[in-house]
């Protein structure tokens, strides 16, 4: 597991770092928050997240990495974090609304710890999953609104509405 994500980060370094990919233009950066819910996949939880927006002029997808911490009642901890690619839709018919799909791979880590009386149990567990991600962002001005909805498929299984709100940091 460890070695998946070592690699999946090395990449995302020579990609970020690497000339030949900013050959078209500087990238440009958008961070945010965002808060949301799980509707209907195995946690059934609130969360509160991270959300950038990674564009890379010579790349035709948007990387889009983003951390959910979710509200799960103790003694359980529940946080996904998600490396995606998303795709602008082209909707000259809408234009101040920019939709887009995507899809990427959601690392999710469960934890328990719960003192029995006789001693500590803890367990927990991580593992990978499929992202699947269809949204909306409103395109005026240098903070963006959005809203998308998420669905993870694996274990846990997740379909997420999140809204939140991305500032320009660079490009």
């Amino acid at each position: 597991m460890r070695s998946i994500v070592k690699s999946l980060l090395f990449v995302g370094f020579l990609a970020l770092t690497s000339q030949s990919v900013f050959g078209q233009g500087r990238p440009t950066v958008d961070l945010g928050v965002r808060l949301g819910t799980d509707l209907g996949g195995d946690i059934e939880d609130e969360f509160l997240g991270v959300d950038a927006r990674i564009g890379i002029p010579s790349l035709p997808v948007v990387i889009n990495p983003a951390f959910d911490f979710y509200f799960t009642p103790d003694p359980v901890d529940f946080f996904q974090f998600s490396v995606n690619a998303l795709l602008a839709l082209n909707t000259a018919a809408l234009p101040t609304i920019a939709p887009y799909v995507g899809a990427g791979l959601g690392i999710s880590r469960f934890s328990a710890d719960v003192d029995t009386g006789f001693g500590d149990f803890s367990a927990s567990d991580t593992d990978i999953g499929i992202n699947l991600i269809g949204g909306g962002a409103i395109t005026v001005g240098s903070v963006k609104p959005f809203a998308q909805v998420q669905l993870t498929i694996g274990n846990p299984d997740l379909v997420t509405l999140a809204i939140g709100v991305h500032a320009k940091i660079s490009g």
